[in-house]
């Protein structure tokens, strides 16, 4: 927490740990600003899904920056991907329970474009997630599939 996190998955054929930039399918980020600084990954006919709840850094909550408005991040995104979608998955995770599923929303919000089906993606929380909490992540997933069309 409090810091960019990165991460490269890659499904298929193709050998390699790193996606190169201008290769990326999906782009999806968890925070407006951190979608603008990964863009470059993205393929001409990539997909950007971003969370639109932004996460403020110290040096902003410090005074010494300020974050801009949304719409400043969301309209160079827009140039640069072929389709942008944006939701609130923070608010929707706190809909289902807990903040801390809104990564689970913003997995149900993409499922529909990776090669796993629902119940792969379903299964895989029933054995990642402790059984008290997998309810409100199956919700989140729910509302995260619900709440946006790709």
């Amino acid at each position: 927490r409090g810091g960019s996190v990165m991460n490269h998955i890659r499904l298929g054929c193709e050998y390699g740990p790193l996606v190169p930039a201008g290769g990326a399918d999906v782009l999806l980020a968890f925070e407006p600003a951190e979608a603008l600084r990964y863009a470059h990954y993205l393929s001409k006919n990539g997909i950007a899904l971003v969370n639109t709840y932004p996460i403020h850094p110290t040096t902003v909550t410090t005074g010494q920056f300020t974050y801009p408005p949304l719409e400043e991040i969301l309209r160079p995104l827009q140039r640069i991907c072929n389709k942008l979608k944006t939701i609130d998955a923070t608010k929707l995770a706190v809909d289902a329970g807990t903040p801390q599923a809104m990564n689970v929303v913003m997995l149900g919000a993409l499922s529909e474009h990776i090669p796993l089906r629902e119940e792969e993606l379903i299964e895989a929380l029933s054995v990642s997630v402790p059984a008290k909490f997998l309810e409100v992540n199956r919700r989140a997933f729910e509302l995260g599939m619900n709440a946006i069309g790709l």
